[in-house]
């Protein structure tokens, strides 16, 4: 199985402001190759905020000769292409990555991908707490936070470490044993990287918004029906 650890940093808040990527793909537990690039966001959102610039150094000036990333996907999306994503923090990255090739009008791949802060809470439930250098740390993964390529090779390493802890030969069989659903990307539409629980809770929320659909148009009717659900099963 293919998979391609992904990272971005962004210039701002926006998530089309993407002005670094790192990119570690690995087939089954081989790392075949692993880079950084930086990347010029497009003007409208090329404003590099301070806090972003305090946490990963890239200032504007440093991505003036940079490609932008409709110039640069094509040098990714064949490794992406079929693979399997991996991010710590998938929300963030997927996200990154669907609405820039959105904005540049290029279509979404057709891959799946997994997020290893909701595999490494699983797999290692008594860390402190679950952010990618405590993980790396706790693990002895080598990082140098919030640059884009180590994070990327760093997250690729835990999801590596996890299948080695849980014997597991591949992501599909990590996520039956520790009860995960991968997510999906596609030009048809996308769907999340779960857990278990959290897949409850959208089933719980939706019955719950079915029922008050259903409910009745007259309040005689209504109230007909509170009645009918207070007569004991055996009555009715």
């Amino acid at each position: 199985m293919k998979y391609v650890a992904m990272d971005f940093e962004t210039a701002n808040a926006s998530p089309v402001s993407a002005c670094a990527i790192g990119v570690s793909v690995f087939e089954d537990d081989v790392l075949l190759r692993s880079g950084a690039y930086l990347i010029r966001p497009p003007k409208e959102h090329d404003t590099f905020h301070w806090y972003n610039t305090k946490v990963h150094g890239i200032r504007r000036s440093m991505v003036t000769d940079a490609p932008t990333f409709d110039e640069l996907w094509p040098v990714l999306c064949h490794d992406v292409e079929g693979s399997v994503l991996v991010c710590h923090n998938a929300m963030f990255d997927t996200a990154v990555l669907c609405k820039t090739l959105t904005h540049y009008g290029l279509p979404l791949p057709n891959c799946r991908y997994i997020c290893t802060v909701k595999v490494s809470q699983k797999v290692w439930p008594n860390m402190e707490n679950h952010k990618l250098d405590t993980v790396s740390a706790a693990l002895g993964i080598a990082l140098n936070h919030h640059e884009a390529g180590s994070d990327a090779l760093a997250c690729g390493m835990i999801l590596q470490a996890a299948l080695r802890t849980l014997a597991c030969t591949d992501a599909d069989e990590l996520a039956d044993k520790i009860g995960m659903r991968l997510g999906s990307i596609s030009p048809q539409g996308n769907v999340s990287c779960s857990t278990a629980q959290e897949i409850a809770r959208q089933k719980s929320r939706s019955s719950v918004r079915t029922v008050r659909r259903r409910r009745p148009a007259t309040a005689a009717a209504y109230y007909e029906e509170i009645i009918q659900r207070s007569v004991p099963h055996e009555k009715l």
